[in-house]
């Protein structure tokens, strides 16, 4: 019977059958495979690549990589494990993945390992032998030393460190396994040299788990996100264990982190270019002269894979820093961290960075303020933002009241010997923010000839208002504090003043689309107002008696006197320079222009920040009417009606930033006299914006569409109603300004969709008309290049390509000058037409030194000038839509007087 069911079954005979689940069976097997290993290795021990004996233990570590896991997923006993741990199976694992030239081998000792350490059974973590076996066997294979090792298998060594950090994490009892300080190694060698108390003790054989963390956390992709998280786990750990604690501030891990972290910022190129591509330009930008801008031979460009790389790099690095210090407890280890940064990253290469950076060297003033912005913008952490800052700006170092920042006599001492053993032997060259600090170079570089200096100089300046703006007090701003807080502007005042602005916004460059443009501006304007800095600590759960982190003391404590309620200088130099880049709107860059609409919004978001006399009229300069338009005799409706009153101002009282809108506007009307089809060609240009917007948004969201499984091609519930209008975006809420979207990228927003403000109906922009997008979702993938193109093209036109001359001559005046060449001609003193020319420019400059006022002549195409006065409306708007909701949300109006 058995001969033909053998017969029968032949087919299926050579199945393969399942793994009996004996456990005495899986034992023996177990056994057998390890033996296997043992002789293998005995006979040809050193296992080069191409050999047979590297190819056999490779398969005998995967069998046992697959019984310990099959084990460990079956019911008890585990006899396997008993045995792995009993013949301390891992110590010749060990030996055999170290000597291995073979990364198969390598890899499936990883494999044993691993499983090993997921048993949990046998806590092999938390025997002696186990550690020493592992960490040797990932110091010969891990590194870049280690041929035979590549970036996956690598990559599996580092994800095992962070397994066991992890657990460490959890269990802290483990940590005396892994981390084994001896007494007398960190005295004897730091008593050895006075050199070594600044580098610290390198002690590998204490902590080597730590140190090949250290050594991967530079990598990129999940080689350095396991290295960084694990280190994490470290430090984390430090406040449960004095040892270990003692041990990192004596150490050299902090000078070896703030050494990775100048290496890094060392790999960032000295000069640097911010220039677009011509081939990559934003639309803004294209409709302009910004195609003539020459990057210097020797700058690198800033949007290069290449440099991008290295700013991603450095870039989380040092959020890795941050990370550690959000998680560290302990207050020694934490400050020694900080002090290492402090000296050896800002003292020895930011600063001096800083200090050698020249605006006339082609690009070393770019690149600095550049890096500066973006160190600023990625970090949060209050200890190392208020530390950053506080050194160079040259902040005096305030008195520590609170305990818990009280440092320790060791790190007093450390910190000691690391400033002493990097203090130059001269003390003239010791560099010295108090001499030029940080608002010394956004000064000088706000009065650069170079766009690209001015334009990195605002975005930084906003950054530094932006998000850590009571460091900005009394440093790149000068205030004065003012003390009544009860509002002084009435609502009628307000909405006067909101119609001045308005209307010459629409004086400027018409009124198309000007209500949802408002509209916009009104979402912009919230988001911008609710979310600035001092908007969020005025909401903090401190006042309701919550005890502040240490962090947050620490950053309070930056300043002589907390962020109150002020007025800006009037002879802030910083705001004078702003105001002087606003009297060239019209022929400023592009690029410029948002950037100091950028930073002028910013500033004006701050609620603690008096907007007269520079934005508002001052309330003592209204002159309301002499009697209500409606005479009552109630004194409560009477106070309501006198309240609503629009009031006027003298001239010498308008509002300083309305005031050179107006000059701008009256450069506009001249050439408007001077070119006949001048609200043509704005009312061509604004809608250019408008078209170019529509088709790169459909097609954006045709092909998001297109990538979403069973939805290709379906088209929106709004669109297919009869008679839509509605185009596919607006369902997200309202679009950023048009000069802002052409530049960052069509669609791109993050509004808020909170209510627009309490103020009444009168100062809302009406519903915005959406516009017809049916026209974008009939243009092909493939066509919409050619539409983009076409949009383009007519845009800039002939005409466009005209070149104006500033300061403008009015019509009378150039009348005149005309007479005066003709009656000098008659006279003979002028003998040749070139001579003439010659003399309209003598004449010129004649009535420029009787006005006693030193007037630059400018130039740009007139296509350059159409986009920046739809930037310049665009402004005035998002001008006027702060008042407003700062007025709603900050309850800065009045209702009744």
């Amino acid at each position: 019977m058995d001969f033909w069911t053998r017969l029968l079954g032949g087919a299926r005979s050579t199945s393969r059958q399942p793994t009996p689940n004996n456990p005495q069976q899986r034992l023996a097997r177990f056994k057998k495979v390890y033996e296997q290993i043992r002789i293998t290795y005995q006979k040809t021990p050193l296992l080069q690549a191409d050999s047979a004996a590297a190819e056999a233990i490779r398969a005998h570590f995967q069998r046992l990589t697959t019984i310990l896991h099959d084990e460990s997923r079956s019911p008890a006993p585990h006899p396997c494990l008993s045995y792995a741990a009993s013949a301390q199976i891992y110590i010749l694992v060990s030996r055999i993945g170290s000597v291995a030239q073979h990364e198969g081998v390598i890899h499936e000792a990883v494999a044993v390992f691993g499983a090993l350490i997921d048993s949990e059974e046998e806590e092999f973590l938390a025997h002696e032998r186990f550690a020493h076996a592992l960490m040797t066997f990932v110091d010969r294979t891990s590194g870049s030393a280690n041929l035979n090792v590549g970036e996956d298998t690598e990559g599996e060594i580092v994800e095992l460190l962070f397994g066991i950090a992890a657990k460490i994490r959890l269990q802290p009892e483990l940590l005396k396994v892994w981390f084994n300080k001896r007494a007398d190694t960190a005295q004897a060698r730091s008593e050895s040299n006075a050199r070594k108390d600044f580098v610290g003790v390198t002690s590998k054989e204490d902590f080597p788990l730590c140190y090949q963390l250290i050594d991967h956390v530079h990598h990129d992709g999940r080689i350095g996100d396991f290295a960084r998280t694990g280190l994490l786990y470290i430090f984390e750990s430090a406040s449960k264990a004095p040892d270990l604690e003692q041990w990192l501030v004596n150490s050299d891990l902090p000078t070896l982190m703030a050494s990775g972290l100048g290496a890094l910022y060392s790999q960032l190129s000295r000069k640097l270019s911010i220039i677009h591509s011509p081939t990559d330009l934003p639309l803004v930008l294209t409709l302009s002269d910004y195609k003539e801008l020459q990057a210097p031979t020797e700058a690198e460009n800033l949007f290069s894979p290449h440099l991008q790389g290295h700013m991603e790099t450095f870039l989380s690095y040092l959020a890795f820093w941050q990370d550690v210090l959000e998680h560290c407890r302990s207050l020694e280890v934490r400050q020694t961290l900080l002090d290492h940064f402090q000296v050896l990253f800002l003292q020895q290469l930011l600063y001096p960075s800083m200090l050698e950076s020249s605006d006339i060297d082609g690009g070393s003033s770019v690149a600095v303020l550049t890096y500066l912005r973006r160190i600023l913008e990625a970090l949060d952490h209050a200890e190392l933002v208020h530390l950053i800052l506080h050194y160079l700006l040259a902040l005096p170092d305030p008195p520590e009241s609170d305990p818990r920042l009280s440092k320790s006599v060791q790190v007093t001492k450390r910190r000691m010997t690391l400033i002493m053993s990097t203090k130059p032997d001269n003390d003239e060259d010791q560099p010295n923010p108090a001499l030029f600090n940080l608002v010394d170079l956004l000064v000088s570089s706000m009065e650069s000839d170079n766009p690209q200096t001015v334009i990195v100089a605002l975005k930084l300046s906003t950054a530094l208002m932006g998000k850590n703006h009571p460091y900005a007090i009394d440093t790149l701003l000068q205030t004065i504090p003012t003390t009544h807080r009860e509002p002084l502007r009435t609502h009628g005042a307000l909405n006067a003043e909101l119609e001045h602005y308005i209307a010459l916004a629409e004086d400027i460059a018409g009124d198309s689309g000007l209500d949802e443009a408002y509209d916009n501006h009104l979402h912009d304007a919230l988001r911008l107002v609710e979310f600035h800095t001092c908007s969020i600590k005025l909401l903090s759960l401190e006042g309701l008696g919550v005890n502040p982190p240490a962090s947050l003391l620490i950053n309070r404590q930056m300043t002589s006197h907390p962020v109150t309620s002020h007025h800006l200088h009037p002879t802030d130099p910083f705001i004078t320079r702003l105001f002087n880049t606003l009297k060239t709107f019209l022929t400023n860059n592009i690029e410029l222009n948002l950037s100091l609409t950028q930073c002028l919004t910013t500033l004006l978001a701050c609620p603690h920040l008096h907007l007269d006399p520079w934005a508002c009229v001052d309330p003592a300069h209204y002159i309301l009417p002499t009697s209500p338009d409606e005479p009552t005799s109630d004194p409560a409706l009477q106070s309501l009606l006198r309240a609503r009153q629009h009031p006027t101002w003298a001239p010498e009282h308008t509002p300083i930033i309305l005031s050179h809108f107006q000059s701008l506007a009256s450069e506009i009307h001249t050439l408007r006299a001077q070119i006949p089809t001048m609200d043509a060609l704005i009312a061509a240009r604004k809608q250019a914006f408008r078209l170019h917007d529509d088709i790169a948004t459909a097609m954006r969201d045709a092909a998001r569409q297109q990538s979403r499984p069973g939805l290709s091609g379906r088209p929106s519930t709004e669109a297919q109603r009869p008679g839509s209008t509605r185009a596919p975006s607006a369902v997200r809420g309202a679009k950023p300004a048009i000069p802002h979207r052409m530049y960052v990228g069509s669609g791109a927003s993050s509004r808020s969709q909170s209510p627009r403000g309490r103020l009444g109906p009168e100062l809302r922009a009406p519903p915005r008309s959406e516009p017809d997008a049916s026209r974008g979702r009939a243009v092909s993938g493939e066509g919409r290049g050619g539409l983009l193109a076409d949009v383009v093209s007519q845009a800039e036109g002939v005409e466009g390509m005209r070149r104006i001359k500033f300061p403008l001559r009015k019509e009378k005046e150039e009348r005149k000058e005309a007479g005066v060449v003709e009656e000098r001609v008659e006279e003979g003193e002028v003998a040749e037409g070139g001579e003439g020319e010659g003399l309209k420019a003598e004449v010129k400059a004649e009535e420029v030194a009787q006005d006693g006022d030193e007037v630059v002549e400018r130039e740009a195409s007139l296509g350059h000038i159409l986009t920046n006065i739809v930037i310049l409306q665009e402004f005035i708007l998002e001008i006027a839509a702060i008042m407003q909701l700062r007025a709603s949300l900050l309850s800065e109006v009045k209702f009744a007087i």
